[in-house]
């Protein structure tokens, strides 16, 4: 396919089939994706390569100029979450198009922004390589919804080292987010010993261990101080699981605890804050043992708003869309907390609604994604025409 001829029906009809490869969940699902990804470079002319791992596949493709320049990533994963409970009205694998949405799991979080980038990256690769400065990559991850696995692979495989500017498409309604928080998940495993329910001194109930530590936890967890963007940093106990019949007291006993930080505050401080408080709660119940185990631990990203990224996202914005040119903060985590630690300026920006992310009958507005292939497309010729080696 040549893409000087391509339409935006060809666009939208590939975010279909991107949508219709079950990635529900990951693990290891992605690689359907990835392969769809991979054909369709080749089949304009660039070569990809995809990465197999364990828990899935990661792809990255490069283009390169005649003139030196900065290193810029499109990045966006490939995973989504399950379905929920309730139940759609559409196909969630379907990418059902209606009154100019189109439907289904990932729509907005986030094949929409990873089909968009790619269709940018390959607009830039039919520029004349001696006209644009540096190398743009294209990178697509596995697991990011089960904290930035493939992220962090492909950040230690040491492919992205030093770049200097990463575009992340997450759901923003194409409107630019420069920070979001850091994300701390943590078990606490409370054991005790079994016993008959009808001799309850006969055994040590975790369960009731386990409320004892929860009942302590109030604000103390968490360090004082608000962000301008980001507001408070949050914590909160979202699993609790205890107890095997109703006869038994409980010998173990597990919650598990998302803490989302700001820039500035140490994870070590927060682990060490649980740790006091597990002593204190078992002194407080009198035996048993509680373990604390961080399961994903990644930092805030923030990004200086006189970044070059960050000037060129503006300016196109205000050319194309100008009530989106604010910069702004997020909530939630991406793949930018794995990737800061071998590169620079992180922004997320991507054609999705965050509040259709993890929804029923989750969609993606078709103007709004197409509406940000021009966008990357104009950040990309921004950032790397301005800067190439005058002829």
């Amino acid at each position: 396919m040549n893409f000087t001829n391509i339409t935006s029906e060809e666009a939208v009809r590939f975010l279909q089939r991107a949508v219709r490869c079950d990635t529900i969940g990951g693990g290891g699902k992605e690689t359907a994706l990835a392969t769809l990804l991979f054909e369709h470079l080749q089949l304009n002319g660039i070569a990809g390569e995809l990465s197999d791992h364990e828990k899935g596949s990661n792809l990255l493709a490069v283009l390169k100029s005649k003139n030196a320049g900065p290193k810029i990533v499109l990045c966006g994963h490939m995973d989504t979450v399950p379905l929920g409970d309730k139940a759609w009205s559409v196909d969630p694998l379907g990418g059902q198009l209606e009154d100019g949405r189109l439907y289904g799991r990932g729509t907005a979080d986030m094949k929409g922004g990873l089909i968009a980038l790619l269709f940018a990256f390959l607009k830039h690769s039919r520029r004349d390589p001696k006209e644009w400065s540096g190398t743009v990559y294209f990178a697509a991850t596995f697991g990011e919804e089960t904290g930035a696995e493939g992220a962090l692979a492909m950040a230690s495989s040491g492919a992205l080292d030093g770049f200097d500017a990463m575009i992340i498409a997450e759901p923003t309604d194409n409107r630019p987010v420069i920070a979001h928080k850091g994300v701390l998940w943590v078990r606490v495993e409370a054991s005790g010993k079994a016993g008959h329910a009808s001799m309850p001194e006969s055994g040590v109930n975790a369960v009731a261990l386990l409320q004892t530590f929860a009942s302590q936890l109030g604000d103390n967890i968490i360090p004082e101080g608000t962000d301008a963007l980001l507001g408070k940093a949050t914590a909160a106990i979202t699993m609790f699981n205890g107890g095997q019949q109703v006869n038994v007291i409980p010998d173990k006993a597990s919650l598990m605890i998302d803490i989302r930080t700001l820039p500035g505050q140490d994870h070590s401080i927060i682990l060490a804050s649980l740790a006091k408080v597990a002593k204190v709660s078992i002194m407080e119940y009198g035996s048993g043992d509680i373990v604390i185990t961080p399961l994903v631990d990644l930092p805030p990203v923030r990004t200086s708003v006189n970044a070059p990224v960050v000037k060129a996202a503006m300016t196109v914005l205000r050319d194309r869309c100008p009530d989106a040119a604010e910069v702004r903060g997020a909530n939630y985590f991406t793949d930018g907390a794995a990737f800061q630690a071998v590169g620079n300026d992180i922004i997320i920006l991507g054609p999705g609604s965050p509040e259709q992310a993890h929804q029923t009958d989750e969609y993606i507005r078709v103007d709004r994604f197409l509406e940000a292939i021009d966008i990357y497309d104009g950040i990309l010729e921004f950032m790397m025409k301005s800067s190439a080696a005058p002829r």
